[in-house]
């Protein structure tokens, strides 16, 4: 490509038999990419300059000046020149005798990774954020939560399509996996782990469906130590109303009154008499002289349309509701503490998750290697892996 872009130009020939021949052409050369830190790598690329038709002998090649000048440089958006340097090599071959000498000229080249930054990195960030805080969305008591399946697949997507964008600006190759790849690869991998997460508390969540009372030392752990830790109140949002429930039963009941609460009920002193707990308030009504009648009846009815019998039938009715309302109100409740248990479980993953994220990017756009310098090994070695791969 050399004869096609160059530009000739007249030759100088001095009093003394030099000739000074200045030649301006425009080449491509090909370099030997490293992508282990793309886009944040550095790429060694030479220019070989020597003369294949005479030997050392006749023909030694050496720069005007040992200086850098770059004052014709152009600088380019997508690439920054970091170091330039030159060195003599000489290699000899199986056909001449004498060696062969060349001025290699090597270019450290830095690429400018603000592109792939704002328009790859970041937004593949704030993906996944909104991806993790949509999966930790407060859970409804019935368990319908089929949005979280949607959004997970749409995020899929979007880290897909991003992907193929990826894959067309990076060179194909099969030694290393890009940096920029192993970025999206463990943001696939955070947003699957979300997701499977999610799964793992909504289980959590349907243990309340079944009435199972929540234990207690998780309910302390979670609503005292850290719902209602005053640093950290706010960030949770758990709403447990206090339960305020009065039960009146009959005095000589003393089965059922046991069955609140045992252990923990306390005589109350007052006009009425009255037993108390934490969560309960149970009133002993005075009717030893109305169930003491009703018996005496019910001794002398014996016909079912009795309306001794019958009132003592609506009573058992009315007891029976009574009992299946409580056992109801106590259930929403199990479910309600279940619900406000994993929104305080979904919170704590939520900012886990998202803090992951934070510093895996953070990682990710501060990642920088060590800056190149132009010594005769580095060099040597960047020769040398040119020629291992020409063989």
């Amino acid at each position: 490509n050399v004869e096609e872009n160059e530009l000739e130009t007249n030759a100088i020939l001095e009093y003394n038999g030099s000739v000074i021949l200045f030649r301006s052409m425009i080449t491509d050369i090909t370099c030997n990419l490293n992508l282990r830190d793309f886009p944040f790598d550095q790429q060694i690329c030479f220019l070989i300059f020597a003369s294949w038709s005479m030997d050392g002998s006749k023909v030694q090649l050496k720069p005007t000046n040992d200086t850098n000048n770059l004052e014709l440089y152009i600088r380019n958006t997508e690439w920054t020149l970091m170091d330039f340097a030159y060195k003599i090599y000489m290699k000899r071959y199986d056909c001449c005798p004498q060696p062969f000498y060349d001025i290699t000229y090597f270019l450290v080249l830095k690429r400018s990774p603000s592109y792939y930054i704002f328009s790859l990195v970041i937004p593949s960030a704030f993906i996944t954020v909104v991806t993790i805080v949509g999966f930790f969305t407060p859970h409804s008591t019935t368990g319908e939560n089929t949005e979280k399946v949607s959004l997970g697949v749409t995020a899929l997507l979007s880290m897909a399509i991003i992907m193929m964008m990826v894959s067309d600006e990076v060179p194909a190759t099969s030694e290393v996996i890009p940096l920029i790849g192993k970025y999206y690869i463990g943001l696939i991998f955070l947003i699957f782990m979300a997701a499977f997460t999610t799964t793992l508390t909504l289980s959590f969540q349907m243990r309340g469906n079944a009435g199972r009372q929540l234990n207690p030392r998780i309910k302390r752990l979670l609503f005292e130590k850290i719902a209602c830790n005053r640093y950290f109140s706010w960030a949770f949002s758990v709403q447990l109303p206090k339960r305020k429930r009065e039960i009146h039963l009959f005095e000589n009941d003393k089965a059922r009154l046991n069955g609140y609460e045992r252990g923990l009920v306390q005589r109350m002193k007052g006009k009425n008499d009255a037993y108390k707990t934490s969560e309960h308030k149970a009133h002993i009504v005075e009717m030893e002289e109305i169930t003491g009648t009703i018996r005496n009846y019910m001794a002398d009815c014996e016909n079912t349309r009795c309306p001794h019998f019958m009132l003592d039938k609506l009573r058992q009715c009315v007891e029976t509701l009574h009992e299946n309302a409580i056992e109801e109100r106590e259930l929403k409740q199990i479910q309600y503490e279940w619900q406000q248990a994993t929104r305080v479980i979904d919170r704590l993953i939520m900012f886990g998750y998202i803090a992951a994220t934070i510093a895996f990017a953070t990682y990710m756009l501060a990642w920088h290697n060590e800056e190149l310098t132009l010594t005769d090994d580095v060099m040597d070695q960047a020769k040398a892996n040119v020629a291992s791969l020409s063989l």
